[in-house]
């Protein structure tokens, strides 16, 4: 089976797993009271959609580690897929994002005001402990849970770290850096995307202290590329295909390697539309063509390119430390390619 493969299957396994908890929760919450049901199916709406792609990787995780066939392996991938919804929906409030998955986020649906906003925090508030819940209940060595839940709080305080970093940055507006770009996308990515989902199924599957830390390694490698093409889809990609806004990045004035690079190596004339435009607020289609023709003229984006694939490459030689398996190796090496090579 290749990656493409592996993930749609996982993906439909993680939706009927998904669908069954939402059923049962949502008639408890009807009982809690029927004034918080409508607000619930928003949020649990928002549950759908999307690859799958941090549920799928916790299974792979346990798999590769020799975890013994167990469906509850499956209700951590649904936690994981739970607090990607929350974490969202919060950062969607701190983007002022409109759209994500193609449709409005959780917010706006709620109004957009400041009653959306305060219901949408509680929600994604809700949505980290259903999360833990649900590693919790989940039917394995409680040794083993207590594990995975420590390193899934670490990596919950990593991503809130880097989300605090990168809206740190654009307001200190000290002249940006690669190291710090660097740094937010380990935490704010890496750690909640690649390596945490590995690792919390490779905790549950057995695996030792030191194979935990080569998956960090490569985890970090790799979600640092997948980083580095999300920004640039961000801006390069179809709004269509993404789901989202192709001008939001520049619109809060993102930390990417596409901007840092283009201002080490962009003439008087470059940095007057970069200052004029990026991070400052609404920009027109015409304001983005002009952006996106200084990250190609400077080749910040040539060389964006060419760093996610050295992160690439570097993460793929930590594959044979990994696992034993080979079917498995083959499948981390399609998933490192497919993840700089996606279109949204």
């Amino acid at each position: 089976m290749n990656f493409r493969n592996y993930l749609q299957s996982t993906a439909l396994e993680i939706e009927n797993q998904i669908n069954s908890y939402k059923s049962n929760w949502q008639l408890e919450i009807e009982q809690i009271s029927p004034k918080l049901v409508d607000l619930i199916d928003v949020f649990t709406t928002a549950w759908e959609g999307g690859k799958r792609l941090r549920g799928s990787l916790v299974k792979l995780g346990y798999e590769m580690s020799g975890g013994q066939p167990n469906t509850s392996i499956n209700e951590v991938a649904v936690a994981y897929e739970i607090f990607q919804t929350s974490i969202l929906a919060h950062d969607d409030i701190i983007d002022l994002s409109p759209t994500r998955r193609g449709k409005p986020t959780v917010y706006r649906q709620l109004g957009g005001d400041h009653y959306g906003i305060s219901q949408t925090i509680c929600l994604g508030d809700i949505g980290f402990f259903l999360a833990n819940k649900l590693i919790v209940d989940s039917n394995f060595d409680s040794d083993l849970k207590v594990k995975a839940l420590h390193y899934f709080s670490r990596m919950v305080i990593n991503t809130g770290l880097g989300e605090m970093l990168d809206i740190e940055l654009p307001h200190l507006k000290q002249e940006r850096s690669e190291d710090d770009v660097i740094i937010i996308n380990r935490l704010k990515t890496a750690d909640y995307t690649i390596s945490y989902p590995l690792m919390i199924g490779a905790i549950l599957g057995g695996a030792s202290d030191e194979k935990l830390a080569k998956i960090t390694q490569f985890g970090t490698d790799l979600g640092i590329a997948f980083q580095i093409q999300d920004d640039i889809l961000g801006i390069f990609g179809d709004e269509h295909t993404l789901g989202k806004s192709v001008t939001s990045d520049i619109e809060e004035g993102k930390n990417t390697l596409l901007i840092t690079e283009a201002y080490k190596n962009a003439n008087n004339e470059q940095k007057q539309i970069l200052d004029k435009y990026y991070g400052n607020g609404e920009v027109s289609s015409e304001h983005l063509e002009q952006i996106k023709q200084v990250f190609i003229d400077t080749g910040a984006l040539e060389y964006s390119k060419n760093m996610a694939s050295q992160y690439v490459e570097s993460a793929k030689k930590l594959i044979p430390e990994l696992t034993e398996s080979e079917d498995h190796r083959q499948l981390l090496s399609e998933m490192s390619e497919f993840l700089v090579n996606r279109d949204k």
